[in-house]
């Protein structure tokens, strides 16, 4: 593709971020075939030795280089390489290295440098749910003031309620009809609303109640009998 060989071409120009970078990831949507045009963003993992200061660089290559891409905008995200063999207790971690980790490592592709695949290690997926709902909480309580943060958590609590009622995968498709199944009106209205351009019609406290709601069933999920539908994603 013409914008990984243009990113490809301006880091190769840039002695200190060659040297400084150990791997650079485009995965998600794009990756994966579910990217919507002026909806979607295109999703960077950045991986570096131990000098940080190159970050705002690369986020400039990338920003330059896929303005045709017709991505809304382009989310880097970067950890230090010290920290890859586990992401859960070690840096930040961030949802596709762990929760969504079998997504990350079926749909990316290495722009530059090495992959990661082999590093990572494998988390059971039950004790990431527990976890991951428990951040959700916090990050809601965090951002409470922030309405687009708040309808981000809440299109996040209803794809994880479509991955533990069948959902296979986090194809935007699979999502939406897991959610039609659950014949949960509210949840199928925030998701499809998260994925229209995250209009934002939702009340802060609205959104609040609804993930503390859903929250709540999925830790009862993620407690009870187990959950042969996350084969996939273990």
């Amino acid at each position: 593709m013409e914008f990984l060989e243009c990113i490809k071409k301006r880091i190769s120009q840039d002695t200190r971020l060659k040297n400084e970078l150990y791997s650079l990831i485009l995965y998600g949507s794009f990756v994966r075939g579910d990217f919507i045009e002026n909806v979607s963003d295109l999703d960077f993992f950045a991986v570096i030795l131990k000098d940080e200061s190159v970050i705002p660089k690369l986020r400039q290559i990338l920003e330059d280089c896929a303005k045709k891409t017709n991505a809304i905008e382009v989310d880097l995200a970067w950890e230090y390489l010290e920290n890859i063999s586990d992401p859960l207790l070690k840096g930040i971690p961030f949802k596709f290295l762990t929760i969504y980790q079998q997504d990350f490592l079926e749909n990316h592709v290495v722009v530059y440098g090495n992959d990661i695949a082999n590093i990572l290690p494998r988390y059971e997926f039950r004790e990431l749910l527990s976890w991951r709902a428990g951040r959700i909480l916090e990050l809601s309580e965090k951002f409470r003031e922030n309405r687009k943060m708040m309808h981000i958590l809440a299109g996040e609590t209803a794809r994880l309620l479509a991955l533990i009622n069948g959902a296979k995968s986090l194809r935007k498709e699979d999502i939406v009809n897991a959610l039609e199944k659950i014949q949960d009106e509210e949840v199928l209205e925030i998701y499809k609303a998260y994925l229209d351009g995250r209009k934002l019609k939702f009340d802060e406290e609205s959104l609040v109640k609804f993930i503390e709601a859903r929250i709540e069933k999925i830790k009862k999920a993620s407690s009870g009998s187990p959950l042969e539908q996350f084969d996939i994603l273990r």
